[in-house]
């Protein structure tokens, strides 16, 4: 294996919230919906293995369904829940070097968690992740030939900015989590927060061009709690 690589979280592991066996929760349900023209995004040119990757890659950073005007890759938290449902004793994410992309390109996963790298291409990429933004501090950085596969721990929470230096184009988000309440928008903006214990949270927000937000909610004994949240510049 060419390259190196730290650890992600080379400090001690996150707290992870502290779980209430007898928690049966509430379901938090909703959409993200865009309000508006959607902005056309000229396609970025291939500088480097064009006969692989194409002459130009699509922008792919605000995808939004004709339908149900859903906007997906949105990721939804719930913050302040100090105890909470189980989380799976076998964690991993994995994440792809593939069609000169790196999928999926936004991730959500508890701190603890395995990730692995994997470059099914037949061409050499370079899997660069950093705390925060590409200005952060480095993480890992490994130079992966066709069909390499790199494995590291996860271990704080916090975003990971993921890029690939041989090919500017390619970016990808993971977000780690000290707690098990967070989701990501499917293709139509659905999302939804399972066994969630009663009380008042902050609902964060988070998307690639949209930003960050986040509102108050209450979570009543007994639910459901759906939220509809449009965004977009009529929204």
């Amino acid at each position: 294996m060419l390259g190196t690589g730290a650890g992600v979280g080379a400090g001690p592991a996150s707290k992870v919230a502290e779980v209430n066996p007898a928690n049966g929760g509430v379901t938090v349900t909703g959409r993200i919906t865009y309000v508006g023209t959607v902005p056309i995004v000229d396609p970025t040119p291939v500088e480097r293995d064009r006969s692989f990757c194409g002459e130009s890659m699509p922008d792919e950073s605000l995808l939004v369904d004709q339908g149900s005007h859903g906007v997906a890759s949105v990721v939804m938290s719930l913050d302040g829940v100090p105890k909470g449902k189980s989380t799976p004793e076998d964690r991993s994410l994995v994440i792809e070097n593939r069609t000169c992309r790196f999928l999926p390109r936004v991730s959500a996963v508890l701190a603890g968690s395995l990730l692995v790298i994997n470059n099914t291409d037949p061409i050499m990429h370079n899997t660069h992740i950093r705390k925060k933004s590409r200005f952060g501090d480095n993480l890992v950085n490994v130079v992966q030939p066709h069909q390499g596969k790199v494995e590291k721990p996860l271990k704080e929470a916090g975003l990971m900015d993921v890029r690939c230096d041989a090919h500017p184009f390619m970016h990808a988000a993971i977000h780690v989590f000290a707690h098990p309440y967070f989701s990501i928008t499917d293709p139509t903006g659905r999302f939804e927060l399972t066994q969630v214990p009663p009380g008042k949270y902050k609902l964060k927000f988070w998307h690639e061009t949209l930003g960050t937000r986040e509102r108050t909610i209450t979570v009543p004994a007994k639910g459901p709690v759906i939220i509809d949240w449009p965004v977009g510049p009529e929204a």
